[in-house]
């Protein structure tokens, strides 16, 4: 492996320019600089990050903290935000917690200067890592919305906004009995989950507004219960004719299971996903229109957000919505003038 001295001996130049240069430390003429880096790129010398780090008492490291819970999927947020980590001379580590140690992991991931900051994600409306990171005083920027946000970096989906846009969509087609479907988180970790809690807000408030005909169902994710949903749904809501779904085994299971019992998807009930990947569309017949969300987008802004904090650019909170947006299928119709009988 290359050595700061060797590239030092090869430019002419003492070990500790090579360093002002490297580290951008002291300043350095302009011929010099462009010596030592061009002797940097031919001999291929990189950065000892754990020398940098020994150096500056900083990790240059970002952890992502989340919870265990298999179901979930966070690629498109991880991606992001280790690319803009990786821009700005950072690492991301994942850091999974389990509910019964939160406290003791987190202060010994800040206080034994494992990282610099956290980028926290699967947030709570009362989230008790929030309250550790503060006592802490540990930097740190949420992937999702606290109940209190006062002086909190975050960044979210707007899930008001594209609830919102999605039931005007399904009114603007001539669609009056809507229904939501929703995880049932209840007795998990995941209890206090934001985004279901935010998105039963905005639904009922949008169609109500609407004067529109409005059910919420909930569903585990037990398989009996994902496998039961579609007569769930016609037990609880019989008259529905749009189905807004933020749980997608469940719709993969009504689209499964409702033609099996004489209901077309869309000419009979039409089905849109929020908070979706388009890659879920793909595995569905007919398509499923989704309401994408903006994972890479959010998982960029959040990591900068931080790594600003990080190096000392004081300011207001950075606090950014950014709503899904639509990529159509063919899982969405106008109902039909005369519904069948069910």
């Amino acid at each position: 492996m290359v050595t700061m001295q060797q590239v030092a001996d090869k430019a002419k130049v003492s070990i500790s320019t090579v360093s002002f240069v490297v580290n951008n430390t002291k300043p350095v003429t302009p011929e010099t600089r462009e010596r030592v880096l061009q002797v940097i790129e031919e001999l291929g010398y990189r950065r000892n990050r754990m020398a940098r780090a020994l150096a500056s008492r900083k990790s240059h490291i970002l952890a992502l903290i989340y919870p265990m819970l298999d179901h979930r999927n966070h690629h498109a947020f991880i991606e992001s935000a280790a690319t803009a980590a990786e821009e700005h001379g950072y690492n991301l580590v994942l850091w999974p917690l389990h509910s019964d140690n939160v406290s003791t992991e987190i202060t010994s991931l800040i206080e034994a200067g494992f990282a610099d900051g956290v980028l926290l994600m699967e947030v709570q409306l009362d989230d008790e890592r929030v309250a550790h990171l503060q006592q802490a005083a540990a930097p740190f920027a949420l992937i999702g919305r606290t109940r209190e946000l006062s002086g909190i970096d975050y960044v979210d989906i707007d899930f008001e906004r594209t609830v919102a846009t999605v039931i005007e969509d399904f009114a603007k087609l001539g669609h009056r009995d809507i229904t939501l479907v929703l995880e049932d988180l209840g007795g998990t970790p995941l209890a206090g989950y934001a985004p279901p809690v935010r998105t039963e807000e905005a639904f009922r408030d949008a169609i109500a507004e609407r004067g529109l005909n409005g059910a919420v169902i909930r569903i585990s994710h037990d398989p009996d219960a994902v496998a039961g949903v579609a007569d769930t749904l016609l037990v609880q809501a019989p008259a529905t004719t749009a189905i807004v779904s933020q749980h997608d085994a469940a719709s993969l299971a009504l689209l499964s299971a409702l033609p099996r019992r004489g209901i077309d998807v869309p000419r009979d009930m039409s089905i849109a996903t929020i908070a979706t990947a388009t890659s879920l569309a793909a595995l569905t017949q007919p398509p499923l229109t989704t309401y994408v969300g903006p994972g890479h987008e959010l998982g960029r802004a959040a990591a900068e957000a931080l790594i600003a904090r990080l190096e000392g650019r004081n300011g207001p909170a950075t606090q950014v919505l950014v709503a899904c947006r639509c990529h159509p299928g063919a899982s969405v119709a106008p109902p039909r003038a005369t519904p069948d009988a069910r």
